[in-house]
């Protein structure tokens, strides 16, 4: 079973990495000093915390459409994107 994880992407700079956070995924996060870098680290993020989850009893969390996302002001200046991820193998035999 494949999930669509909404991914938002806060700006960087020379000085500053880029940041990535999903919304449908409190508390995980991660970053990179490009924009390419930081959406490559960002599957890895997702299953690190989805196995977590999985280690404490708990499913992964079904993914809200991104344009819930888009509007919401916590976000106005993020990019957006979307992660595919398998949630298979942490679904805990359901």
């Amino acid at each position: 079973m494949k999930y669509l994880y909404p991914v938002a992407i806060e700006l960087g700079d020379e000085k500053t990495a880029y940041g990535v956070c999903f919304p449908d995924l409190d508390g995980c996060f991660t970053a990179g000093d490009t924009y390419d870098e930081a959406l490559i680290n960002a599957p890895d993020a997702i299953d690190m915390y989805l196995e977590d989850l999985a280690d404490n009893g708990k499913t992964p969390p079904i993914p809200t459409k991104i344009e819930a996302h888009i509007n919401d002001p916590e976000y106005v200046v993020f990019l957006w994107s979307i992660i595919e991820i398998d949630v298979s193998p942490y679904m805990g035999g359901q």
